[in-house]
């Protein structure tokens, strides 16, 4: 982990997420689409962050692509994503990193970078501005970086989250944010009841401007903004994908 901050979404994802996240099969049909309407050269390099399983890191290989990492930040989904690749006779490779700190590769290093299903949502606020600057850094000159971000505006209760949440941190005097909100489910299934329990981890639901903002500040040039639902209509309308340039 870079420097001493926490990630209490590494804990969670390990402790209640592991078993849904590597269980998962198949591509949702907004992100088939847009993995193929932006991995056109298959002969280029291609990175995925939080490949979790290596749902899409293998779907990317089937592309065409042979030149392909996967990197997230539970080891034990490593592990278990590096097995399938090997059973599969796949030539994916998969290792262990955290978003913010990818010191384990050099800089401008890949031609295409993955960073879909929402992966630096789950970034500790302090640590999320360091995850976008690894971002550009290992990408190439006029790289294609696809990211997608969960959306704010897309669930009506996020105000009212947000309002109840923010109200005991302040009273416990721990930080405050308007778009960091605690997770509501584990594995996918079952409801969080701890989700207003002091310490709890959370995720960043950023409003569309204020992402594209940031992306620009910290130099990608925005090619494409759309709605998981807009491109396809059963993909997820929470889901933001924004592509960019290097």
């Amino acid at each position: 982990m870079a420097g001493t901050t926490a990630n209490p979404n590494k804990d969670f994802y390990t402790e209640h997420m592991v078993d849904s996240t590597v269980r998962r099969e198949g591509v949702w049909p907004e992100e088939a689409a847009i993995l193929k309407k932006y991995l056109t050269d298959a002969d280029k390099t291609v990175v995925e962050a939080g490949a979790g399983g290596g749902r899409l890191t293998f779907f990317i290989e089937e592309l065409g692509f042979d030149q392909v990492t996967g990197f997230d930040i539970v080891s034990e989904m490593m592990a278990i994503a590096q097995k399938k690749a090997t059973e599969r006779n796949s030539k994916v490779h998969f290792l262990t990193g955290d978003a913010s700190n990818l010191d384990c590769f050099p800089d401008a290093n890949f031609d295409y970078l993955v960073y879909i299903q929402q992966v630096l949502c789950f970034v500790p606020q302090p640590l999320f501005h360091k995850a976008l600057m690894e971002t550009f850094r290992i990408a190439k000159k006029d790289a294609t970086v696809i990211f997608s971000f969960l959306d704010y505006h897309s669930r009506f209760y996020n105000p009212m989250l947000s309002f109840l949440s923010n109200t005991l941190r302040y009273l416990r005097k721990e930080t405050v944010s308007k778009h960091h909100l605690p997770w509501l489910k584990l594995n996918d299934t079952e409801f969080n009841w701890k989700l207003f329990a002091k310490g709890q981890p959370s995720i960043y639901w950023p409003t569309k401007d204020s992402i594209i903002e940031q992306l620009k500040a910290v130099g990608f040039r925005i090619e494409e903004v759309i709605k998981g639902n807009e491109i396809h209509k059963k993909g997820n309308k929470g889901a933001l994908y924004i592509v960019c340039k290097k």
